[in-house]
């Protein structure tokens, strides 16, 4: 990945049904700084436009991961790409099974936890088929902890800010209706650090019922809202949304500053945007209302550029940018733990989007002080360096003398008492 440092996984023995779930999660917005987007293409020539376009736009603010199946689908996209002159530059792939181009409601949900970021895996509401595992499959190839939750949650009902407020739809409890509300809400602000939950009403003809379709929240205090005229079935959700939304207080103590959106033959939706970085990627339809969309975006968003996609070849299938794309975001360190098995087998290493650190950290020690020494066998079994270590409790980040070369380690944590843990260490260029 050309854009990526050298980065070190410690994969640890910790066992890990100490951690059922994650500790101190925080779930990152979507305008916080983006490591990568990932993006899945379904191989249908219809949209192949529309995806090629888009990536190339993506790549200018972000790494790119395009999800596809083996070898073959990755090198059918890479002679796509070539041949409509878009540089593969900022592009990789990762191999995993997959199948539906909708990734934002199947992906991962990333949080940032204690133990370094976690990916989050609901059902959603379509039948996912090889996708219904994605995140967890994700999780397993990058050696990132993942959590699988047997209930609905499409990632276009999530909009989240900086402070733990979700904004959803209500769809986020009708698609549950054997759950308690009060069920719902205790698992998403242990799994994913939510502290409040605003619901609105769902548009009368959204199947899904996403928020994405109708708003979006631009920074911790701004929302774009859509509107459509009286004459639209769904005029009166979306006036009460509107003003249900402008009743509420922000967290800098005042009103939102709400915008309202056009649509586009009073249907087609541009509140389903892309936020990557310093790129606001908007979608379009050849409509009049295009620039009127568009120039609402820069005025909220000055310190952005903003492009935007044509999206009338999916738009039909109720969805658009944001529904076929999935931000991964930066992270200050990552600690992948994951249970080892008696013999570890060959791994294939993936970049890894989460991480940029050439530092090794090691969580969840003793509460006292242990002096230590970290052993790094190569894969001869050789010894190749040794160093004396001082963990604390909490949090240790050691950093190495010197830049160890790409390849697989053997790690053995020696305690002055005896206490002994190994495990593996990936060294990824």
């Amino acid at each position: 990945m050309a854009n990526f440092y050298k980065c070190l996984l410690l994969i640890w023995l910790l066992p890990l049904r100490a951690f059922s779930q994650p500790i101190h999660p925080y779930t990152v917005p979507e305008y916080a700084p983006t490591q990568a987007v990932l993006i899945e293409w379904d191989f249908n020539d219809y949209t192949w436009s529309l995806y090629s376009e888009l990536i190339a736009e993506c790549r200018e603010a972000t790494e790119v991961i395009c999800v596809v199946r083996d070898l073959n689908e990755e090198n059918q996209m890479r002679q796509r790409l070539q041949n409509d002159g878009v540089s593969l530059s900022n592009i990789s792939f990762i191999h995993v099974p997959c199948e539906r181009m909708w990734i934002r409601d199947h992906g991962p949900f990333a949080v940032r936890t204690d133990l370094g970021v976690a990916y989050l895996d609901f059902n959603d509401k379509a039948n996912s088929g090889m996708d219904e595992n994605l995140p967890t499959n994700l999780a397993n190839a990058w050696g990132l902890l993942s959590y699988q939750r047997p209930w609905i949650f499409d990632g276009g009902n999530l909009l989240v800010d900086s402070y733990g407020t979700l904004f959803c739809t209500d769809g986020l409890y009708t698609n549950n209706p054997a759950m308690p509300r009060a069920q719902i809400d205790q698992e998403l602000e242990q799994y994913m650090g939510i502290r409040k939950i605003v619901a609105l009403r769902r548009q009368h003809d959204d199947y899904w019922g996403h928020i994405d379709m109708q708003a979006k929240l631009l920074d911790d205090s701004t929302f774009v809202v859509s509107s459509v005229t009286p004459s639209h079935l769904g005029y009166d959700s979306l006036e009460l949304n509107y003003l249900y939304l402008d009743t509420l207080t922000a967290p800098n103590g005042q009103p939102y500053r709400i915008r309202r959106l056009p649509h586009a033959e009073n249907w087609k939706t541009y509140a389903n945007a892309l936020i990557l970085n310093d790129r606001v990627i908007v979608p379009t339809y050849n409509h009049p209302n295009d620039s009127m969309a568009l120039q609402i975006y820069r005025e909220l968003m000055p310190n952005h550029t903003v492009r935007s996609v044509n999206c009338n070849k999916i738009i039909a299938w109720e969805g658009a940018l944001h529904c076929i794309t999935m931000q991964l975001f930066d992270s200050s360190q990552v600690v992948a733990l994951k249970e080892l098995a008696s013999s570890i087998e060959p791994l294939r290493i993936f970049p890894n989007p989460a991480s940029a650190q050439t530092e090794v950290s090691i969580q969840g020690w003793s509460d006292s002080h242990q002096a230590m020494h970290l052993l790094i066998y190569n894969q001869a079994g050789q010894l190749f360096r040794m160093m004396a270590v001082q963990l604390l409790p909490g949090e240790n980040r050691i950093a190495l003398t010197e830049n160890l070369p790409a390849g697989q380690y053997r790690i053995v944590l020696q305690g002055e008492n005896g206490m002994e843990r190994t495990g593996l260490l990936m060294v990824v260029d």
